[in-house]
């Protein structure tokens, strides 16, 4: 299964639940480790993806996977999101990632 298939199998499951069920935060981690396993996979991913929906559900993690991966080529690929897609008002959540970066 290719990683976009796996992250968006991931987000139709978050998107079943009440965003207040405990299960959402499990789904997260799971999009977290997948976003985390490969930085060129999930790069190409994110440069890739057409979907703005997805790119709302995703950021939800940007801080996880940018503590996760400490890559200052991830946030210039998640601020290049935030210029594709103004509406989804991303500043915060990439804030929030440049934040989980060690110095």
């Amino acid at each position: 299964m290719s990683l976009l298939a796996e992250v968006k199998s991931l987000v139709v499951e978050v998107n079943k639940l009440h965003p207040e069920d405990p299960k959402v935060y499990e789904y997260w981690e799971k999009l977290t480790e997948l976003l985390s396993k490969d930085e060129s996979s999930t790069l190409s991913l994110f440069n890739d993806l057409d979907d703005s929906d997805i790119v709302e559900d995703l950021s939800s993690v940007f801080d996880d996977v940018s503590r996760n991966l400490q890559s200052k080529d991830f946030i210039l690929c998640i601020e290049s999101l935030e210029r594709r897609y103004p509406d989804l008002m991303l500043e915060h959540m990439i804030q929030a990632a440049k934040d989980a970066l060690i110095d």
